[in-house]
């Protein structure tokens, strides 16, 4: 069962472009209350992704371990100058998330580059089917949002 959650969460992880706004650089606050606000809005609304229509989902926990996973995935495509869900060596959202020490059963990520504030990269979340699908997955309980500079991840989880 957890090799098909995985398949199906690794099938959800898309990229999210370039957005508008300026470029900037080094670590960035977040508002951590603000963004899961948004998302859990989003979620407790449902959603229209793509041509699939995703009913109200529980509210999302925010978790110190997906944050420290996405602060270090944020950090990594900063330092680097890459854009993409696997590192240059191959490493995925799930290892990430590992070493963070969380025990997931499944997990999901998006990841964005170019946004000004939690704002802009939600409402880009939520206007790209795939990442939708993320946001609205009911088998998420969990989530996590950092960045660095105009590198911003997401990522969710369930233990």
């Amino acid at each position: 069962m957890i090799q098909v959650l995985l398949a199906a969460s690794l099938f959800m992880q898309t990229i999210a472009g370039p957005g508008p706004g300026p470029k900037t650089s080094g670590p960035e606050p977040l508002n951590k209350t603000g963004v899961l606000r948004l998302v859990n809005e989003i979620r407790s609304k449902g959603c229209q992704c793509g041509d699939t229509w995703y009913g109200p989902a529980a509210p999302l926990l925010w978790n110190d371990q997906l944050e420290a996973a996405a602060q270090s995935h944020s950090d990594d495509m900063f330092t680097r100058k890459y854009f993409a869900h696997r590192s240059p060596e191959g490493k995925n959202a799930g290892f990430r998330i590992e070493q963070a020490g969380y025990k997931w059963m499944s997990y999901g990520e998006n990841i964005g580059m170019g946004y000004r504030d939690e704002a802009e990269v939600v409402n880009a979340w939520k206007g790209s089917p795939s990442h939708c699908k993320n946001l609205m997955n009911a088998n998420f309980k969990e989530m996590g949002v950092a960045r660095n500079g105009q590198y911003w991840t997401q990522t969710f989880g369930k233990k």
